[in-house]
């Protein structure tokens, strides 16, 4: 599993009520969400369309940066250099492919320009060693295990992006705030990286009953800093960042309990509830 089944497996260890599933990513995680296989799921912020999904935010947990990792000999210095080459976009119905696609459009490129495969995080790490691809997307917290390994082995290297292209990404597409890889994230990296970063937030069924909601919230807030502890964007969890980029309704009873620490967010009311997005006092 990725970074959401490791703050799941996290989570679970606190709560034994908790059981686990691995999926692809965001996109299958609302489809079982949706169809009532799970309860609960951790999805990126700026996936999820209200209108059709049957689903409430819960809370933001941590902030998920997009990392463009490449190969150290594939003279990629840029995301313009990614043309012509062997780019995995993420593994199908995971959120990633969505950020790739953005960024490269916003770059001015379709996955014509580039020759595109669809790779999990695990197969992504062993294809770049192996030469098979030259680079790949990943949307997680950072450090994200497997770039750390990639870089650490020598083949890879992490690179950012230009202010233009972030500004025109987060001009055109909801759900994107200005992010910062710190230096030193991952050995060699000597500077900062500029990029974007979208929120992973825990979205439940709205039917959920209010004492499992409340008792859910309250264990991730109560044990943020220690669940968050491996990201360095990210530090305990407060009320303002718990709303940050939730771009959807929540369950009453988060609604009730981030009440209680001064914020004011929407309520769900059913599927064509228009997107409102929370507010701090």
């Amino acid at each position: 599993g990725g970074m959401y089944y490791n703050y799941g497996e996290a989570l679970s260890d606190i709560d034994s009520a908790i059981s686990l599933k691995s999926t692809a990513g965001s996109s299958a995680n609302l489809r079982l969400l949706d169809k009532g296989f799970v309860d609960a799921a951790i999805v990126q912020s700026d996936s999820i369309d209200i209108s059709s999904m049957n689903c409430s935010a819960l809370t933001g947990l941590y902030t998920e940066a997009v990392q463009l990792v490449v190969r150290t000999d594939s003279g990629i210095n840029s995301i313009n250099d990614l043309r012509g080459k062997r780019v995995s976009l993420g593994e199908e119905e995971s959120g990633v492919v969505r950020n790739a696609h953005q960024l490269l459009l916003t770059a001015g490129m379709t996955i014509d320009d580039i020759n595109a495969v669809n790779l999990s995080f695990a197969n992504e790490k062993e294809a770049l060693e192996k030469g098979e691809i030259d680079a790949f997307f990943c949307t997680a917290g950072a450090p994200t295990n497997i770039v750390r390994d990639v870089i650490k082995s020598g083949k890879a290297k992490i690179i950012g992006f230009d202010d233009d292209v972030l500004n025109r990404l987060m001009n055109l597409y909801p759900g994107y705030n200005e992010c910062v890889i710190p230096k030193g994230t991952y050995e060699g990296q000597d500077s900062d990286i500029r990029t974007v970063g979208v929120r992973a937030i825990m979205v439940v069924n709205p039917e959920m009953d209010d004492e499992t909601a409340t008792r859910l919230i309250t264990e991730i807030f109560d044990n943020s800093e220690m669940l968050n502890s491996q990201i360095v964007t990210d530090g305990a969890l407060d009320g303002e960042h718990a709303v940050m980029s939730v771009g959807i309704p929540f369950h009453s009873a988060a609604a009730a309990y981030l009440e209680k620490k001064g914020v004011k967010v929407a309520k769900w009311a059913g599927k064509k509830t228009a997107i409102v997005f929370g507010s701090q006092d």
